[in-house]
């Protein structure tokens, strides 16, 4: 992994903006002008600089009114039990279909077999001392400083309970033509998204229909992502990953898009950091090391993925929108060599790997 590569470099944003068809919440960091890609300076912080906390990016930013626009929360845990969790209103693929909220979430593995399940319902919000998201009697709530989000879902007669804290109250923006969130091309249908935790710790319990209680927990990412119009007007595919690669000394957090337009372009944002453990608790991680976060800047980080090495490993679920989108998400398990004070350290990489396809 490149840490060598980071420098001590300053950021200014500038107060410009687009023209975007999507109205913003206000308040939220979506839409600034960035005149850099590097965020931070390496070195060892008690909390993360790369980009604070705002917790009004995460509150639906199209209205729930709407009949044309998409909009979707990925909530992905590693641990005791894979899980990726969906919250969406409408979809990626069919922009115009009448408003309609969804939780979407498959588990692996319970009695030897994945879980799939979903529950719809009207999608509605507060922005109040705490911030929530309900679809039905479903709920994820978070704080103002977007340290705590809890979540609870019922499905099908499934119950999972989740409160997963932001360990660097850290987040990531895209920023391609650094425009702050954004994922599309500039001139091309405005998508914009970004990821509220990159790196959380979750813990909770599932129930499931035949009373058994499952604890769970795990490393855990929030990605949110939305668009006035729909993917496949301008996009053929994307794949996304989180991977952790950890080891007794690190624990190493890659998150990445890969876009490719139909009109030939492409993009790759990524956001790759470092915690360091405390002395004699591996299990707790204090400090962030090294963190950047970069869109299409091959100068600081170059994606390579080759599924031929084995990394990418068995499905784990897959979704088809109404519009005929496919989703697929795949386990990801494997081995990293990273340097750690001087030296090569082996690590175990896991993780969940995404790939969108437009019909």
């Amino acid at each position: 992994m490149p840490f060598s590569k980071l420098t001590a470099l300053c950021f200014v944003i500038a107060a410009a903006f687009l023209p975007f068809s999507v109205s913003f919440q206000p308040g939220t960091d979506y839409g600034l002008y960035k005149t850099t890609n590097l965020y931070n300076c390496s070195g060892y912080f008690s909390t993360s600089n790369v980009t604070v906390p705002n917790s009004v990016d995460t509150l639906p930013q199209l209205s729930a009114n709407t009949t044309t626009g998409w909009e979707r929360w990925d909530f992905f845990v590693y641990g005791s039990l894979p899980i990726v969790m969906r919250w969406s209103q409408d979809t990626e693929s069919e922009h115009d279909s009448a408003p309609l909220g969804k939780i979407e979430m498959v588990i692996s593995v319970i009695n030897g077999k994945h879980i799939q399940t979903s529950v719809s319902g009207p999608l509605s919000y507060q922005n109040q001392e705490f911030k929530e998201i309900s679809i039905g009697s479903n709920t994820f709530q978070w704080d103002n400083a977007g340290q705590w989000y809890n979540v609870t879902v019922c499905a099908e007669g499934y119950t999972l309970v989740l409160s997963i804290y932001s360990a660097m109250l850290d987040t990531f923006h895209p920023n391609v033509g650094y425009y702050n969130g954004r994922l599309s091309s500039v001139g091309a249908p405005d998508w914009f998204g970004s990821i509220p935790i990159p790196r959380g710790h979750s813990f909770g319990y599932l129930l499931t229909p035949d009373n058994q209680n499952i604890t769970v927990g795990g490393t855990a990412v929030l990605k949110h992502t939305f668009s006035e119009q729909s993917l496949s007007q301008y996009l053929i595919k994307y794949s996304s990953a989180v991977a952790w690669g950890y080891s007794g000394s690190f624990l190493d957090t890659l998150l990445y898009y890969q876009t490719n337009e139909t009109s030939g372009a492409g993009h790759v944002p990524a956001y790759l950091g470092r915690a360091i453990s405390v002395p004699g608790s591996e299990d707790v991680w204090q400090s962030a090391s090294a963190i950047y976060a970069v869109t299409d800047d091959t100068a600081l980080y170059q994606l390579t993925t080759d599924s031929v090495q084995g990394i990418i490993g068995d499905t784990l679920g897959q979704f088809f929108d109404l519009g005929g989108g496919m989703t697929t998400y795949y386990l990801l398990n494997g081995m990293t060599l990273g340097p750690f004070n001087g030296s090569a350290v082996n690590g175990t990489v896991v993780g969940l790997f995404e790939v969108y396809q437009s019909p």
